[in-house]
């Protein structure tokens, strides 16, 4: 399966910085709260990994290896082709799919 980058990515820019990030200081300073949700940290936000997915990490902490296949972890790119499946997503195979580690490196990837 081929897949072509979407023509929604031709201008978007993934920084924290410049005038957004400017813009996000000077409401803070000024008493706004701001949910800072680009820093790819769900858990302050309250944000909790599944039970079923702490316990798979529990178990497969004596096994793990330091690095992964480039395109993620095989079980876990299996668990997403499985959702496209029952979705009935058609034509997405264990090796059209990436995983990577936050949207920025995916993002470069793609």
């Amino acid at each position: 399966m081929q897949f072509s980058k979407s023509n929604k990515l031709a201008n978007v820019c993934y920084d924290i910085r410049g005038p957004v990030l400017k813009h996000a200081k000077r409401l803070e300073e000024e008493g706004h709260r701001i949910l800072k949700l680009n820093i790819g940290n769900p858990a302050p936000f309250g944000f909790e990994a599944p039970d079923e997915i702490l316990q798979d990490v529990i178990r497969n902490l004596p096994t793990a290896q330091g690095y992964s296949d480039s395109k993620g972890l095989f079980s876990a790119r299996k668990a997403v082709m499985q959702y496209c499946q029952q979705k009935e997503i058609e034509g997405v195979t264990i090796e059209d799919i990436y995983l990577g580690n936050g949207v920025s490196e995916l993002i470069v990837m793609s």
